[in-house]
């Protein structure tokens, strides 16, 4: 489920089932690092709806947040988002590509970040670059089933 007011009536009506919600993160830059702080939210955006098509009815995405990079003030950021999220649901996680918030230590954040390399998609054919979104769900769905088996 998505982040629309048809997917928020589905999931009013089906909370019970719906226990896991994903955040996308990223960063922006308009420095000489425009393009591969733009690659890094494209992959994410992929990845994450990616993800939320595999496990419709289980996960709510969230719309992407997007943070100045190198502000230190967006971990605070996601803290407030997971406090305010985890009244609605059990699992938070947030998705990103952005290196600092994979070094960037934080208790309140610390088993809720998940951290994917960039795989640049600009110039990759269709079928390859389902192939890798397939490989980086996977390991998404393998982090998440050991959350849910907690």
């Amino acid at each position: 489920m998505k982040w629309s007011s048809g997917d928020v009536d589905k999931y009013s009506q089906s909370k019970e089932y719906v226990d896991t919600a994903v955040v996308p993160l990223t960063p922006i830059s308009l420095n000489s690092d425009f393009k591969s702080t733009a690659a890094k939210g494209e992959f994410i955006h992929y990845v994450s709806t990616e993800l939320e098509r595999q496990l419709k009815g289980r996960v709510f995405l969230f719309p992407t947040l997007s943070y100045l990079k190198n502000n230190e003030h967006v971990i605070h950021m996601m803290e407030d988002w997971k406090s305010e999220i985890q009244k609605e649901f059990k699992y938070i996680i947030f998705l990103t590509s952005d290196e600092s918030i994979k070094e960037t230590k934080s208790d309140v954040l610390e088993d809720h970040v998940v951290w994917l390399p960039t795989v640049p998609f600009e110039h990759m054919d269709d079928q390859l670059k389902r192939k890798l979104l397939q490989d980086q769900v996977e390991q998404i769905l393998n982090i998440l089933l050991q959350s849910w088996n907690k």
